[in-house]
């Protein structure tokens, strides 16, 4: 065997052993690393002004930090805390419909084509093998929240760790950032004009999935903002900031303010026999559902699309997919991997041709 073959050979399996006994060491902390990747590109301007005031790298890099980690934790609390009070309130008074024997109550005047509908929903709710399902599915509801409560509470340490995992990714990628790409660039074992192109596309993505994210948020915060001003529902202004900021979450999304909200609306038309805050609910769910959010799936891939140049099928089913794969973060990791391998098959059909 030719000697130099064989360390070559050798050299390459040890290579990818040990590319993949690392994945396995970092894969369960996988999330909280690539989360940290994609907040110092986001917040890296943020870090850049901080610099330019504090001279030192490493004290820059820390206030940055820490400055992200207030900005995303302290909204969230808030929305979380809200919606968490909304939905308790909506619970008792469910419960104490079903325990008083009148779950719903008829609307008057019955002649009407909206109380029609409503009295007939109302006389097959408050039958007596519907208001057993009706309390069966709170208390399971009530006790699935509670499990994951528990869970929560539980997971606590888990949480802590991954923030401090975050915290230190953005601390060195803050202060040795461009380094840190400049090394993955020349690593490419490909011609250096192939080189830029590639870093190019990725950062071309990561920039369209990131600022067209931040659109459609902004979209969707200002549509839920004029429903809620619409229907009459107090604070739109706030709300629809608070559905901005939930509009960035996959798994939250805006459906976590106006669902409620709609939901509360009809509660309170049951209870206090009002017709138009019945059909105020219905309509702001249907607001919610069909403007709402419609709005997110026809904008997100025609912006996304047109800046990075990758067809709209691919960009969602690259989100969808980035999601199921890697939870909320996938909303970014996703695109860019899918932009990557788009860009490579486009080299590979420049050198073939």
């Amino acid at each position: 065997m030719n000697p130099e073959l064989y360390r070559k050979g050798v050299f390459t399996m040890i290579f990818l052993v040990l590319i993949l006994v690392s994945f396995f060491i970092i894969k369960p902390y996988l999330t909280a690393v690539l989360t940290g990747l994609i907040f110092s590109y986001i917040f890296y301007p943020l870090y850049s002004r901080i610099n330019k005031k504090i001279a030192s790298k490493n004290l820059s890099s820390l206030i940055a930090s820490i400055l992200v980690v207030l900005i995303i934790t302290l909204p969230l609390f808030f929305v979380l805390n809200t919606v968490s009070k909304e939905a308790y309130t909506t619970y008792l008074l469910s419960r104490q419909k079903i325990l008083s024997g009148q779950f719903l109550t008829e609307c008057q005047p019955a002649d009407k084509l909206i109380c029609r509908a409503v009295n007939y929903f109302t006389n097959k709710a408050n039958q007596p093998q519907v208001r057993y399902y009706f309390d069966t599915t709170i208390k399971s509801i009530t006790g699935k929240v509670t499990e994951n409560i528990s869970n929560l509470l539980f997971s606590i340490p888990v949480l802590v760790l991954d923030t401090f995992i975050i915290l230190f990714v953005m601390f060195f990628l803050f202060k040795d950032g461009k380094i840190f790409v400049n090394k993955i660039e020349n690593m490419l074992p490909l011609k250096p004009s192939y080189r830029k192109y590639v870093i190019k596309r990725l950062n071309d993505m990561a920039s369209a999935v990131i600022y067209g994210s931040l659109i459609i948020a902004i979209a969707q915060g200002t549509l839920g903002g004029i429903g809620f001003f619409i229907f009459g529902l107090p604070s739109p202004l706030l709300w629809g900031a608070i559905m901005v900021f939930a509009s960035l979450f996959p798994y939250i999304g805006t459906s976590v303010i106006w669902l409620p909200a709609s939901l509360f609306l009809i509660f309170s038309g049951y209870a206090n026999l009002e017709t138009a805050l019945i059909t105020k609910g219905i309509l702001l769910m249907l607001y919610g559902i069909f403007i709402i959010g419609t709005i997110d799936n026809i904008l997100k891939p025609k912006l996304i699309g047109d800046k990075s140049g990758l067809h709209p099928v691919l960009v969602l089913l690259s989100v969808i997919g980035g999601i199921n794969f890697l939870g909320f973060i996938g909303v970014i990791i996703g695109p860019m991997i899918i932009a990557a391998l788009v860009t490579f098959i486009n080299i590979y059909e420049e050198e073939k041709g």
